[in-house]
């Protein structure tokens, strides 16, 4: 009798699970598919309990299920989604053996999606501002499944898509990297980054030992009036684009008496900042220009459409706001204390590593580490206590902390997830 029979056989003895899916495939790779028969009756417990919830519905809507077709059974799709909840619930295990002070779930919208796929779907292109100089090409963190592609500057990769070509492939989950170019003035379509000024206040270093904040209390501009409600980005590489908004929206009612916050338009950033790719990605730091050049939208007049992804256009026309913003300023690298100190007069855009199961299967408290410092996901730190940055997400009000997450303070190099590596906010 062959291994597989005799292990459906031992498991069949002690279980109340029908032989027609414990004699199913390994569907995925990534499994542990001899644990995953063994735990079969808590596995489907699992399933029963997510197929449930409202994050199956949120998942439907979403597109964040696996692909259905004409050849697969509804027990075949049923399967699926069990070896999936199956492999998410031992890696929320894994994220809460790293993260003690946090919490892990399966109980969110994505875990019905293989870690691929949430990388694709999900997470997002950004591109990382310039932090030093005018002739420095941001740099841009894509994960892509089947490797890196270099290009010498945005241009170039707008330029290799329109024509069809492909860079030179070099390994697995790596970045598209886009090098420094000879220092050059911005045109329509920017080859190199835009001119920043650095804080004087602080002098900070690329190592946490002098620039670890030691701020103590609390600041919370989530409970404030000048905090719009959780956006849900959707399958659009737009998190540039909420960040940006979400920042400006704040600091023009912050600056205003704190009364009320006026929605702007995510969309009109997608679809009209030519510095920017849409939902293929982009930099706030544009996005920060765009405004201050041309104003937005409100959101009533231009609304999100891009859920679903795809490519947004500038077609609609509105009676744009002007903000007020004056320009805008970057923060060093590794300069917790003066995030800290930025944070106490305004909500403050940062890049993270969102591409794990840290932030797939997170549910609340405070992370420590995501396995990775490689930014690829713009948020917005809206506060902070003694212990932990209080953030802000664009994937709705059903992941996380009813949209926030809490990243721990204090940690070394560029911070938890990276948070410290790329982070600036506009100026009025």
């Amino acid at each position: 009798m062959k291994l597989f029979a005799l292990i459906a056989s031992s498991v069949l003895a002690v279980s109340s699970v029908t032989l027609e899916f414990v004699q199913a495939r390994p569907m995925h790779a990534d499994i542990n598919y001899e644990r995953y028969l063994e735990e079969i009756d808590s596995a489907d417990a699992d399933f029963q309990s997510w197929k449930n919830s409202k994050f199956f519905d949120i998942a439907t809507k979403n597109n964040w299920l696996p692909e259905q077709s004409e050849e697969r059974s509804a027990d075949d799709n049923d399967e699926d989604i069990r070896q999936r909840i199956f492999m998410s619930r031992k890696a929320a295990e894994k994220a809460q053996a790293a993260n003690p002070n946090a919490n892990f779930s399966i109980m969110t919208p994505f875990s019905a999606l293989t870690d691929k796929e949430f990388n694709s779907k999900v997470t997002n292109p950004y591109v990382l501002g310039n932090k030093t100089s005018s002739s420095t090409v941001p740099k841009r963190s894509l994960r892509q499944e089947e490797g890196g592609y270099s290009f010498s500057s945005i241009q170039d990769m707008i330029n290799s898509i329109t024509q069809g070509q492909q860079g030179a492939i070099s390994g697995d989950d790596s970045a598209w990297n886009f090098a420094p170019t000879a220092s050059s003035p911005p045109a329509a379509t920017p080859t190199t980054a835009p001119p920043t000024t650095t804080p004087t206040e602080e002098s900070a270093t690329q190592t946490s030992a002098s620039t670890t904040g030691t701020q103590t209390g609390s600041v919370d501009w989530s409970d404030t009036a000048c905090m719009s409600p959780i956006q849900n980005q959707g399958q659009c590489g737009g998190c540039w684009a909420f960040a940006s908004v979400a920042a400006v929206e704040s600091l023009q009612c912050i600056s205003n008496g704190k009364k009320s916050v006026n929605k702007y338009s995510e969309q009109q950033l997608l679809g009209c900042d030519s510095q920017n790719q849409g939902c293929g990605g982009g930099a706030p730091v544009y996005a920060y220009e765009y405004i201050q050049q041309n104003g937005l939208c409100g959101e009533s007049a231009v609304p999100y459409e891009m859920a679903n992804g795809g490519t947004a256009t500038c077609g609609t026309t509105c009676s744009q706001s002007d903000p007020g913003l004056s320009g805008y300023e970057n923060l060093e690298a590794g300069d917790e204390a003066g995030l800290l100190k930025a944070v106490q007069s305004q909500p403050v855009v940062v890049a993270v590593a969102s591409a794990n199961d840290v932030f797939k299967q997170y549910t609340g408290g405070v992370i420590s580490s995501c396995g990775t410092t490689d930014v690829d996901h713009a948020v917005v730190v809206v506060g902070f206590d003694d212990t932990s940055f209080k953030i802000r997400n664009s994937w709705g009000e059903d992941w996380g902390d009813a949209g926030y997450i809490r990243m721990a303070r204090g940690s070394s190099g560029m911070g938890a997830c990276g948070l410290l590596t790329d982070m600036s906010y506009p100026k009025m």
